[in-house]
C-alpha cells in the first residue's frame, strides 16, 4: 500500500518516480524525462533516503546517520546537499522536501495546496494537506508559532489532525483558526520593552549582517567603539545558532561615516541588517538602532537611547535582546545566558580588544603584530577577559605559520594564551577554535584539533575560524568531500572574505580538483585585486600550462614585495632558458636571502623538488622538522611531494609527523 502522502511510483525495485523526475538507483542517476540531473553521490544519497522514508519527519540526526554513518559531519555539510538536491528538483518552494523547522525534514512528492500541523491525512484521495494562511494569502510562519499552539488547544481535533470533513465547513473552519491566529499573534508581538519600536517580521530572516555604528563625534577613535559596538553584537547572536550572522571580519570594511546599509546588505547577502549611530560625552554614548529588511528598504525594528547612557554593556544587553524578540525567536535558557553574556566590563580593554580583531584580519606581519600589542594592553586592563586571551593567540599562530617568527615562539605563547581563555571560559567558542588551531597547527594533534573544533561548532555553528581551518584536518583525514562542503559553509557565513574564499581554492588545489581551484582563485582576485594570497600558479603547474604558472607566481612575487628587478632575472631565466632555469635562479636567490634573515625549510625543499633534486628535498624536509615548520601538517596531501611518497624517507617523515600509522 503506498504511502498516503505520496504519489512515488515504483515502476521497478530499481527506480523511483515522482513529479517529473525518476530515480535510477541501480546508476545512481536523477532523470527528469530523458535527461540526467547532475548530482554528486553524497545528495543523490540524501535524496534517495527521503524518497523511501516519505510522508514522515526525517530529523537530521537520522539523515547524518544514513549518509555518513562511519564518518561525522556538521549540519552544514546536510544543509549543503539539501541545497544541490532542491536546486536540482527546481524545488525552492519546498514542493517535495519541507523542512519542519527544529525537527527536520518531510518528502512529499504532491504539491498540496493545504498544509496540516502533523501530515496526517486519511484519505488521500479526496483530503487536501490543511495549510494556514491568512486572509490575504499569506501564510503563517513559525513566527506565530506560539499563537498557533494556544489556538489549536481550543480548536477541535479533527481540524488539526486533517480529518475528512465537509469542504464548507473545513473552509470555515480554517478561517477561523486563521483569523484566531493572526489576532493571537499580533497581540503577541506588539509588546514592547524599553523605548523600542517593534514590527512584525513579516519576511523570515535567515541571514544578518550587523553593520559598524556610525559615530557622530569628530573623535576619529570611535569608529572603533562603533565597530567594538557591532562586533559584541555578532558574537551574542552568532550564539543563538538560529541564523547566519555576518562575522566582523566580513563588516569592518563598512566602517566608513557615509556607509548605505542596503548596498552594504546586499553585497553581504542577507535577509536584514543591523545598522545604528553612536554618539559619545566622555564615558558616556546614547544610539539609535534599526533592523531593516534588505529586500524593500521596511524597517523591522527600531531602538532610540534619546538620554547619555553610563553602561555601554546594559545598553548591548538592550539591542540583544530586543533583535531576538523582534524576530520573534524562542530561546532556551543557555541562549538568554548566552544572548546577556558580558565578557568583560572594562570599556577599554573592550575597545582594544575590538581593535586588535580589525588588525588580526588584515593577515599581514605588521596587521598581526599591531593586533597582538592591542590584547595585550586589553589583557592588562582586564585580566580575566577570555576572548582577548583567545584572540592574541590566534595572532601568534599565523605569523609562525607563514615564517614571520619562530615556530618555538608561537607554540610557548599561543598554548599559554590557550589554556589561559580556556580556563576563564570554557563555553567560548572562540576559545576552543583558538585550541583547535593550537592542537593541529602547532603540536600537529589531529584528533586534539578535531575535538576542539567540533566543540566550537556546537557552541556557535558560524564560528568562522572554525570553518576555515577545520576542513584541513577533514582533507588529511581523507574526507575529501566533508572538507570540501565545511568550505563552502565557511563561504556562505561570510561571502565576501578572502580568507575564507582563498580557504576554499586551497582545498580544491589538494583534492587534485586543479580547474575548480583556479576559478575559485579567479573569484577572489576579482572581488580583492590586492589581496597578498591569491595564488592559482600551483593549479596551473600541475596542469603543465607553465607559462601560466610563471606569471602567476611572478605576481605573487611582486605582492609580497619582491624588487622589480629581481622579478625581470627571474622572467628573463624563464624566456631565455625555460622551467628549470627559473626555478634554479629563484633558489639562488632564495639561498642568499637566507645569509640576511631566516628562510623556510620547507620553501627551500619545495625548490629543490621543482628541480628535480629529491635528495636535497628530503634533506631540507629533514630540516623543517627539526624546526617543527607548521605547514609540514600539509605535507601527506600536497601535490608538491608526490614523487616523493615512495620513498621510505618521505614515508618515515610522516609517520613522524603523525600523518601516517
Amino acid at each position: 500500500m503506498n504511502n498516503p502522502l505520496t504519489d512515488i511510483k515504483n515502476l521497478t525495485a530499481e527506480t523511483r518516480s515522482f513529479g517529473d523526475f525518476t530515480l535510477d538507483l541501480r546508476r545512481a542517476r536523477l532523470l527528469r524525462g530523458d535527461q540526467e540531473v547532475k548530482l554528486r553521490p553524497k545528495p543523490f544519497d540524501v535524496l534517495k533516503y527521503l524518497i523511501e522514508n516519505p510522508g514522515r519527519v526525517v530529523t537530521k540526526e537520522e539523515l547524518l546517520q544514513a549518509v555518513w554513518p562511519d564518518s561525522f559531519v556538521t549540519d552544514d555539510s546536510l544543509v549543503q546537499c539539501l541545497r544541490e538536491v532542491r536546486r536540482a528538483l527546481g524545488d525552492d518552494q519546498q514542493r517535495y522536501i519541507k523542512t519542519v523547522p527544529r525537527r527536520g525534514y518531510i518528502f512529499d512528492a504532491e504539491a498540496p495546496e493545504y498544509r496540516s500541523a502533523t501530515h496526517n491525512v486519511a484519505d488521500p484521495e479526496k483530503d487536501e494537506e490543511p495549510r494556514l494562511v491568512t486572509a490575504g494569502g499569506h501564510e503563517l510562519t513559525k513566527q506565530s508559532s506560539d499563537a498557533a499552539e494556544a489556538t489549536s488547544a481550543i480548536l477541535p481535533h479533527a481540524v488539526w489532525n486533517g480529518f475528512r470533513v465537509n469542504r464548507k465547513a473545513q473552509a470555515l473552519t480554517l478561517s477561523l483558526v486563521a483569523l484566531i491566529v493572526v489576532l493571537s499573534y499580533s497581540l503577541i508581538s506588539s509588546r514592547t520593552s524599553g523605548k523600542s519600536d517593534r514590527t512584525a517580521t513579516g519576511p523570515k530572516v535567515r541571514s544578518i549582517a550587523v553593520l559598524p555604528f556610525k559615530p557622530l563625534n569628530a573623535d576619529a577613535s570611535d569608529e572603533y567603539l562603533g565597530l567594538g559596538m557591532a562586533d559584541t553584537l555578532i558574537t551574542r547572536l552568532s550564539a543563538l545558532k538560529q541564523f547566519i550572522v555576518r562575522p566582523t571580519s566580513a563588516i569592518q570594511k563598512y566602517i566608513s561615516p557615509n556607509q548605505d546599509w542596503q548596498a552594504a546588505g546586499r553585497e553581504q547577502m542577507v535577509d536584514a541588517v543591523l545598522e545604528g549611530s553612536i554618539q559619545r560625552s566622555g564615558d558616556k554614548v546614547r544610539v539609535t538602532v534599526r533592523l531593516l529588511n534588505v529586500k524593500d528598504g521596511s524597517p523591522l525594528w527600531a531602538y532610540k537611547c534619546d538620554e547619555y547612557c553610563e553602561n555601554i554593556f546594559a545598553m548591548q544587553d538592550i539591542i540583544s535582546e530586543e533583535v531576538a524578540g523582534a524576530l520573534a525567536l524562542k530561546l532556551t535558557g543557555a541562549e538568554r545566558a548566552r544572548l546577556a553574556k558580558h565578557y568583560t566590563d572594562n570599556a577599554k580593554a573592550y575597545q582594544l580588544y575590538v581593535k586588535g580583531v580589525f588588525f588580526r584580519n588584515q593577515l599581514t606581519e605588521k596587521g598581526l603584530k599591531k593586533s597582538i600589542e592591542c590584547f595585550q594592553k586589553a589583557i592588562e586592563l582586564d585580566p580575566g577577559y577570555a576572548l582577548a586571551y583567545a584572540g592574541e593567540a590566534c595572532s601568534y599562530d599565523p605569523l609562525a605559520y607563514i615564517g614571520y617568527i619562530p615556530v618555538s615562539e608561537a607554540q610557548t605563547k599561543s598554548r599559554t594564551l590557550v589554556m589561559k581563555a580556556l580556563e576563564l571560559d570554557d563555553s567560548l567558542a572562540e576559545a576552543h577554535a583558538a585550541a583547535g588551531e593550537y592542537k593541529f597547527f602547532v603540536e600537529w594533534d589531529l584528533n586534539g584539533g578535531e575535538r576542539e573544533y567540533k566543540r566550537a561548532l556546537e557552541l556557535n555553528p558560524n564560528e568562522q575560524l572554525t570553518h576555515i581551518e577545520y576542513p584541513a584536518i577533514l582533507l588529511v583525514e581523507g574526507r575529501i568531500e566533508e572538507s570540501i562542503a565545511m568550505s563552502k559553509s565557511g563561504l556562505e557565513i561570510d561571502p565576501l572574505s578572502p580568507r575564507a574564499g582563498k580557504g576554499l581554492a586551497e582545498h580544491y588545489f589538494l583534492a587534485r580538483q586543479y580547474d575548480q581551484a583556479i576559478e575559485q582563485y579567479n573569484k577572489v582576485r576579482e572581488l580583492f585585486p590586492n589581496y597578498i594570497m591569491i595564488n592559482p600558479g600551483p593549479s596551473y603547474e600541475q596542469k603543465r600550462m607553465f607559462d601560466q604558472a610563471i606569471n602567476e607566481y611572478l605576481d605573487l612575487e611582486a605582492r609580497w614585495g619582491m624588487r622589480a628587478e629581481d622579478i625581470a632575472t627571474l622572467r628573463q631565466a624563464y624566456v631565455g632558458s625555460g622551467w628549470r632555469a627559473y626555478w634554479q635562479k629563484r633558489l639562488d636567490m632564495a639561498n642568499a636571502e637566507a645569509k640576511r634573515k631566516p628562510v623556510q625549510a620547507i620553501f627551500l625543499a619545495s625548490l629543490y623538488m621543482r628541480l628535480g633534486e629529491k635528495d636535497r628535498a628530503i634533506e631540507w624536509l629533514q630540516k623543517a622538522y627539526e624546526r617543527h615548520d607548521m605547514q609540514l601538517i600539509m605535507l601527506s596531501v600536497g601535490p608538491t611531494w608526490d614523487s616523493l611518497r615512495s620513498d621510505q624517507r618521505f614515508a618515515d617523515l610522516l609517520r613522524r609527523i603523525g600523518l601516517a600509522s
